[in-house]
């Protein structure tokens, strides 16, 4: 197809206050073509995926990259829009199946591919890391829950001092500058609580964007009710909608990409971005009043403080569980047999091009 196609890079999954939350089922809806890895960890999925991907942008397909905070470094799924497909994960904590099962959707199953005895030979080991994986992120989750219980208490302070009139005039304002057709909208996670802290895309996936509104301010002062405004006033007039939600709190938008218009709105919170000079700064403390009096943004600011420490705590349960997984993946890793999962990963690459 010639030359090599683009790579994008998105968060499908993220731990979150609810528990491990996943758009993954949403994204497959109506595809032609899915196939769903089913398998433990260590029994080759994600390299299933990242291989099949490479091998497929080397052909100039375009391909993005569905990534899960459980493993920011490899992907739970693989989306080609040219071929309208997708390979996944449907293993996640989310189990994942297809809606018409040998119509537009396969199961491969890399139990297939493993050596039973030394699964046996293993079992107790599996039991035993398996059922600790299970409690490491109990304890991780109700953390990202406290967290998340603390964020609403600083909302809450500064919500109280919102001017609403202000904000609906800076609706209309951006609603007449923004949208003067396509339908359709994908959701996806602007961030992720992860091993390694939280990550997010936001300057990546919105860099080649013409136009950005970058919103700053604290937690409560409107961003994300501005942000999810003006979207939907997009998405009725038919423009194409990507919507990235909170890592935390998947109810609520971090980011939004009218690709029709080549334009995002970013709700920066305390995150450092690299501003552009065709980028316009929108700050939300302007539309507060009376927060500064009465010391109610020294409070804000000190839940914030607790709320960090509890956000760095959950940072570090997950690298226990992180190291739990490696453990069992090198039990299910040593029993594989990737040469034949290899033969497969070439079936699929010519059923899904031809």
């Amino acid at each position: 197809m010639g030359n090599k196609g683009g790579i994008r890079y998105v968060f499908a999954s993220s731990n979150t206050s609810q528990g491990f939350y996943t758009f993954i089922p949403e994204l497959i809806k109506g595809l032609g073509k899915v196939y769903i890895l089913k398998g433990a960890p260590g029994s080759g999925r994600a390299t299933f995926i990242k291989l099949l991907g490479e091998s497929l942008a080397e052909q100039g397909y375009e391909i993005e990259y569905w990534i899960s905070a459980m493993d920011p470094v490899n992907p739970d799924g693989l989306f080609i829009p040219q071929l309208d497909a997708a390979v996944i994960n449907g293993s996640l904590p989310e189990p994942v199946d297809p809606r018409y099962p040998g119509v537009s959707g396969c199961i491969i199953n890399l139990g297939d591919y493993w050596d039973n005895n030394i699964i046996r030979e293993k079992s107790e080991t599996i039991i035993d890391l398996a059922d600790k994986v299970e409690n490491q992120k109990v304890k991780v989750y109700n953390i990202l829950k406290n967290a998340a219980q603390l964020k609403d208490e600083v909302k809450k302070i500064v919500t109280g001092h919102l001017n609403i009139e202000k904000i609906q005039e800076l609706i209309d304002e951006l609603t007449t500058q923004i949208i003067n057709k396509q339908m359709g909208e994908k959701h996806f996670f602007a961030s992720a609580v992860t091993a390694e802290g939280i990550v997010n895309y936001l300057d990546e996936l919105s860099a080649e964007c013409r136009k950005r509104f970058i919103f700053i301010g604290p937690p409560g002062s409107g961003k994300s009710t501005v942000i999810s405004e003006i979207a939907r006033r997009a998405a009725t007039r038919g423009y194409r909608v990507e919507y990235y939600h909170c890592g935390l709190e998947p109810d609520n938008i971090s980011m939004v990409i009218i690709r029709d218009l080549d334009l995002a709105m970013v709700d920066a919170g305390s995150k450092e971005m690299l501003v552009k000079p065709w980028d316009r700064i929108i700050d939300m403390g302007a539309y507060l009043d009376e927060y500064n009096e009465d010391g109610l943004a020294e409070k804000a600011n000190e839940v914030c403080r607790i709320y960090e420490t509890l956000i760095e705590e959950a940072q570090s349960e997950l690298k226990n569980t992180a190291q739990t997984l490696r453990e069992l993946k090198k039990i299910y890793s040593s029993s594989m047999d990737f040469e034949q999962l290899d033969k497969k990963r070439y079936d699929v690459w010519k059923e899904i091009t031809r």
